[in-house]
């Protein structure tokens, strides 16, 4: 795969950009070839009863919270995010998802250890690009990302959002970090002993301190024991639903 950028005054740009108005959108940093190829691998993967999580909330999703190649991705574009950023970062976590015909994306803010949050197409099949919006400099901005294209945003600062969605399937994976000198290193790993493929029936997410609740998050919306929409893979009641 093609994870990398080039040393070039873009960068520096992106950097300008992210520093302004808390993103910035990298096109091609994974080939279009490269990015189909992972959008067949998490499309096989239904074929594995029980990969998936239905994700409701969303209408028409199916997610995996730290997928094996996605966790790869995290550490492989780390260089490339930091670049972009000009942060020196710590991983979080991976989350792999696949939206359907009706999908949506409640606009939201995320929780710490998507303090840096990128999104990264890896294939679809629609009649159009499915714009990803955000709410930067005082507008909604609607950003088009077509496969190996990656929007680099501050996710507990920046509302985000997708309107629905008209299209057989949108393949997306969403690689989270946290400032290395920031106020969330605690949430290096999300909780984990290690980056890599997590079982949540055999191990443990342990956090110093409990996450905290986006301002834009519905809680009333969703019930206890579903997913949480952050994407943390656990159930809403064990994240963004505990009380703090």
């Amino acid at each position: 795969m093609s994870a990398s950028i080039t040393q070039s005054p873009s960068s520096g740009a992106s950097a300008d950009q992210f520093r302004r108005s808390g993103y910035t959108l990298l096109p091609q940093v994974v080939s279009p070839e490269s990015a189909r190829l992972v959008a067949t691998y998490a499309l096989l993967q239904q074929k594995w009863p029980g990969y998936y999580q239905s994700e409701e909330m969303f209408r028409v999703a199916l997610g995996r919270y730290a997928d094996a190649l996605s966790e790869a991705l995290l550490l492989e574009l780390k260089p490339v995010v930091e670049q972009a950023t000009g942060l020196e970062l710590l991983p979080c976590y991976s989350y792999l998802r696949i939206y359907g015909n009706g999908a949506i994306l409640p606009k939201h803010l995320d929780r710490p250890s998507c303090e840096i949050s990128t999104s990264l197409t890896l294939g679809f099949r629609a009649p159009a690009a499915w714009p990803l919006c955000v709410h930067a400099d005082g507008v909604d901005k609607p950003l088009s990302l077509m496969p190996g294209d990656m929007l680099i945003y501050r996710g507990a600062d920046v509302p985000h959002w997708r309107e629905t969605f008209s299209g057989e399937y949108w393949v997306q994976t969403f690689l989270h970090y946290v400032d290395a000198h920031g106020q969330f290193t605690d949430f290096k790993f999300d909780g984990r002993e290690r980056i890599g493929p997590f079982d949540k029936l055999s191990m443990q997410r342990k956090f110093q301190r409990p996450a905290s609740l986006g301002q834009y998050d519905k809680p009333a919306t969703v019930g206890p024991d579903a997913p949480c929409p952050c994407g943390s893979g656990l159930r809403f009641r064990d994240c963004h639903g505990r009380k703090v």
